[in-house]
């Protein structure tokens, strides 16, 4: 338990740190997407409910910081109309792409991080595509641009780059708080208590 108190309290502060994340300039204004990095390198890590769990929590806490409506001066009605992505979106987004991450699970408790870590940057490509499809959709036409693909290519990048730092991250904080993980690929064997880390 303390070790999913533990992630919970990354994703709190992954949401306070992406505030002071800058745009790059120089990759097609493409910006780290320090929520959902933290959120898809931990989905590798806890079994499926907790992921799912982390999904509402870090969807929610996200769409709760970036929800933002159509406000009355760009509505020919006066009056407030919906947002074009809806609120809670970004939690089904989310647990689709920890679903998937999930599936590599067994390979990263073995100790192979290479596909956890292009998984990470895949699935952000994917919530970035499908996100771009709603809008699209609710604005009534797909305008495919190339600096968009580079934009996305390029946030997915930073995201994979990132990952690898966040399982050895919270390899070291399953280590701390007693919860297995089993990676023996990436240290020596170490006994706990007579059980094999």
């Amino acid at each position: 338990m303390r070790f999913h108190f533990a992630v919970a309290a990354i994703l709190f502060l992954a949401l306070a740190l992406q505030e002071f994340v800058p745009v790059s300039d120089w990759a097609y204004g493409a910006r780290l997407l320090l929520v959902h990095t933290v959120f898809l390198s931990a989905a590798v890590a806890v079994p499926m409910p907790t992921m799912l769990l982390f999904a509402l929590l870090a969807g929610f806490l996200w769409d709760a910081r970036h929800h933002v409506p159509i406000y009355p001066e760009e509505s020919s009605f006066g009056f407030l109309v919906q947002s074009e992505i809806p609120f809670g979106f970004t939690i089904l987004l989310l647990a689709l792409g920890g679903t998937f991450i999930q599936g590599l699970r067994p390979l990263f408790r073995r100790g192979r991080w290479e596909l956890p870590v292009l998984m990470v940057g895949v699935c952000t490509a994917f919530i970035l595509a499908v996100e771009y499809i709603v809008i699209s959709f609710h604005r009534g036409g797909l305008e495919v641009r190339p600096e968009l693909g580079w934009k996305m290519l390029m946030t997915s990048l930073f995201s994979a780059l990132l990952s690898p730092f966040l399982l050895l991250f919270y390899s070291r904080v399953a280590h701390r708080t007693q919860y297995r993980i089993r990676m023996d690929g990436l240290r020596r064997r170490h006994t706990y208590d007579g059980d094999a880390l």
